[in-house]
């Protein structure tokens, strides 16, 4: 019979439990002999997926308008409600999605989503009545995109990054660029060749094959489940005082109360709030805009590819600039250069003009998702940022929402956008002044967020 363990006596240390080994990662840590932090396989996944969700939901629905109105005899109207119905569901559902994302991380919820999206393009090529479009476009895209989403990728990229985390963000954000890009001119040629329907379809197989696989192969929600440290350990290093302000920040775990209750996070929700305004609306409204001002359509629509062009070539110096300053000083500057390219817009006459302001105003629009998404976790952390995001989604999406509305009716009223347009300078200069007197939250308890096992 085997003897038992001895017990411990009273004052004695009780023999520790063997080290559980940290689960594996499904990628290598090294390639072509050089190591590599498994954040940037996150990254990449990222950019996938901004490309496929982000990018698509904002630059696809104005390429099948014309000829979804002259098939179906809808109006413009409302075909645009469907979409702004679109950007209120998807805030909505930021509040239940943050939770969870910090819990568990965004695998499940990108391969859900993706699922989930990608039928609902599929199912579009097969409306045939308004109700019929409302359903799919207001219900099953927005729940598939939340789920694959800004939010989802963004909070995981931050989660593997702190010291590098604007230029991880910045790379991730590109995926949108590329598809503003290249999306206009691919389903366009589509739409000629195979019509609407197909396209619509098309895009839809497009996320199941280009997210779904990846996203559950690769995506993970933090280092600390597998034994590493963010940035892989390596980044840029600051000063004893900044060192230790990044600790505090990087432990700190908020209820939802705790945030409520904090100054911080809503005069940053109304600050990019007020951000996103503006160049929503002009996504909308550019074109027409070019148009009354005495340009070709296509002299238009180049112009527009413009903003694009900006964003894919700005993203990275924004990324590296949010680095190196602190991040709502390069919140503001990019409110002051959105504001900028506004002004120049309205003044420009000759197609030169009209292409360099509307390049500005893209550089612009390529500092807003990698600043924002950095300014958050400056303020909050990584450990709880998901619920943080979910509570000011809602509000900022109601400004994404209302800027095109707001621009509308303007134009209708005055028959030009003359007004609605400095309205929006305005409002980017009031946020430029928000941000930089937002006051930095005290930490909440500085806890470890228990890990859920491989995520």
């Amino acid at each position: 019979m085997a003897a038992s363990p001895p017990r411990p006596t009273a004052g004695s240390t009780p023999p520790s439990a063997p080290p559980t080994e940290a689960p594996r990662l499904p990628l290598p840590r090294s390639l072509f002999g050089r190591p590599v932090f498994y954040g940037w396989y996150i990254v990449a996944l990222a950019f996938l997926a901004a490309a496929m969700s982000s990018g698509i939901s904002a630059y696809s629905l104005g390429i099948f308008v014309t000829p979804m109105e002259e098939e179906l005899g809808w109006t413009r109207t409302q075909l645009s409600l469907g979409q702004t119905a679109s950007t209120a569901g998807m805030g909505v559902l930021g509040l239940f999605i943050g939770g969870f994302l910090d819990r568990h991380g965004g695998r499940e919820l990108m391969v859900a989503g993706a699922a989930i999206a990608g039928l609902g393009y599929v199912l579009m090529g097969q409306v045939q009545e308004l109700w019929q479009y409302y359903a799919i476009q207001a219900g099953i895209v927005t729940v598939g995109m939340a789920g694959m989403g800004a939010m989802v990728v963004n909070v995981a990229v931050s989660n593997w990054f702190v010291r590098r985390r604007g230029r991880a963000i910045a790379i991730a954000a590109m995926g949108i660029s590329v598809t503003a890009f290249a999306l206009p001119s691919v389903a366009g040629w589509m739409i000629e060749a195979v019509g609407w329907r197909a396209t619509w379809a098309a895009i839809g197989i497009a996320i199941w094959v280009v997210v779904i696989p990846p996203s559950w192969w690769v995506m993970r929600r933090r280092p600390e489940d597998f034994g590493l440290e963010p940035d892989g350990g390596a980044g840029p290093r600051l000063d004893a005082a900044g060192e230790a302000r990044l600790r505090r920040l990087d432990a700190a775990v908020w209820t939802r109360r705790e945030a409520m209750r904090t100054p911080a996070l809503w005069l940053l929700t109304l600050t990019f709030g007020l951000g996103t305004l503006g160049f929503m609306a002009l996504f909308l409204h550019l074109i027409p805009y070019l148009t009354d001002s005495g340009f070709s359509r296509r002299e238009a629509s180049a112009g527009f590819g413009m903003i694009g062009l900006a964003g894919l070539v700005s993203k990275p110096f924004w990324g590296l600039f949010v680095e190196r300053v602190h991040s709502k000083v390069a919140a503001a500057i990019e409110f002051a250069t959105l504001g900028a390219g506004i002004v120049l817009i309205l003044l420009a006459e000759s197609l030169l003009t009209m292409y360099g302001a509307i390049f500005l105003f893209g550089v612009g629009v390529g500092g807003v998702v990698t600043v924002q998404e950095v300014v958050w976790a400056d303020y909050f952390g990584r450990m709880t940022l998901g619920m943080v995001r979910s509570i000011g989604r809602p509000f900022t999406i109601v400004f994404s929402a209302g800027g095109p509305v707001f621009a509308g009716v303007a134009y209708d009223a005055g028959g030009n956008y003359e007004l609605p347009f400095t309205i929006f300078v305005a409002t980017y200069a009031v946020a430029a002044v928000l941000v930089l007197v937002t006051p930095e939250p005290v930490p909440a308890a500085m806890a470890s967020v228990a890990a859920t096992g491989d995520r």
